[in-house]
């Protein structure tokens, strides 16, 4: 750190304190979603296009989570507004878990323009909860000790806990792999929903619109992808298969996340 600028490490103390202060969610193992490494011992071949590859080969799986109950009945405006009102809630949690996995690979980052990256990420993520969440914040009523001391869904926190360990374990490459599906999924559901036609009335027009009015080559996405790509060219064979493994997990992990919602599975208590 002695050759960075001092802007970039009060930024990267200052992002770090505030994960410590907030602290981390501890590990919660489920099988459900443990990757299965003999499914994937082929390591993806020596190609440029090593993430849009791994895209492709669980494309299938994000097309269950398109044709999951929660999203079809968004998409016809049929989803009960109370599930909605519960998937905001937990979405609000998640996003500011996802500030501090950014974070800490802001503080691993190995170059300045992947540390600018980050950056940019986090400032991102602000403003999504500041454009969208607020407003169905106030709509739906929802208060503050239920944004500051949310009753986690077991899959929220198993992504929250995933991703946290991941970044902090693994290297910069690795954990943003893991990233990765939250933003792609996000994209192509937004865009996949706004190509059909639209259903009159439908109270969660906005949400589709916010997430699918953005071309590919204008989306933060892609700007992931792009870096993402980088660092698989550069890794070594383990490496790649790690990143492969991580982004599999992380798609698993998409679709507990909105299926816990919509079925409201909780916590034994």
């Amino acid at each position: 750190m002695k050759n960075w600028p001092p802007f970039k490490i009060v930024c990267v103390v200052a992002f770090l304190l505030s994960a410590v202060l907030s602290g981390c969610n501890s590990s919660v193992l489920s099988d459900a979603v443990r990757t299965d490494v003999s499914s994937q011992a082929a390591v993806p071949g020596d190609s440029q296009h090593l993430v849009q590859q791994i895209w492709e080969e669980n494309y299938p799986f994000y097309q269950k989570i398109l044709a999951l109950p929660y999203n079809q009945e968004l998409l016809s405006g049929n989803l009960d507004e109370a599930i909605f009102r519960d998937y905001i809630i937990q979405d609000y949690h998640f996003c500011q878990n996802y500030k501090k996995v950014h974070a800490i690979l802001l503080a691993k980052a190995n170059d300045d323009n992947a540390a600018q990256f980050m950056l940019k990420i986090i400032k991102e993520i602000d403003a999504e909860i500041e454009e969208l969440h607020k407003g169905y914040i106030k709509s739906y009523q929802i208060t503050g000790k239920e944004l500051t001391d949310p009753t986690d869904y077991p899959s929220t926190e198993l992504y929250n806990s995933y991703l946290i360990k991941t970044a902090t374990l693994e290297p910069f490459e690795v954990g943003l792999m893991a990233t990765l599906p939250c933003h792609w999924v996000y994209y192509q559901i937004g865009n996949d929903m706004k190509k059909l036609e639209k259903v009159h009335g439908n109270k969660y027009q906005a949400w589709i619109d916010e997430y699918g009015g953005t071309t590919w080559e204008n989306s933060e996405t892609k700007e992931v992808v792009d870096l993402a790509k980088e660092y698989m060219q550069a890794a070594n064979d383990g490496t790649r298969l790690k990143m492969k493994q991580v982004f599999v997990t992380a798609m698993k992990l998409e679709y507990m996340f909105w299926d816990g919602v919509y079925n409201r599975v909780k916590w034994v208590k």
